[in-house]
């Protein structure tokens, strides 16, 4: 079995990072002690999170490549004399 080396720069660090997993292993296990009601609500809401996200840099960079197109074929238009 694989053993976790940690490298710390300094003592800080590393007492950073073992405050850091004790508190994260905590919020863990307030979490999984939680109703299943709340499990689902809080999780439900990461997900929809996400899902927002992305399809908001996904039609924003359409958005943004329509703009782009329309722009192209005004100079196509305006280099070729079309109206």
């Amino acid at each position: 079995m694989a053993k976790m080396v940690m490298v710390c720069k300094s003592w800080i660090d590393c007492c950073f990072y073992t405050y850091y997993s004790v508190v994260m292993v905590e919020i863990f296990e307030i979490f999984w002690a939680s109703p299943i009601e709340l499990r689902v609500i809080i999780l439900g809401g990461l997900i929809a999170f996400i899902l927002i996200a992305y399809f908001g840099i996904k039609g924003t960079d359409e958005a943004i490549d329509f703009q782009n197109r329309l722009w192209k074929e005004e100079q196509w238009r305006k280099r070729n004399n079309i109206k």
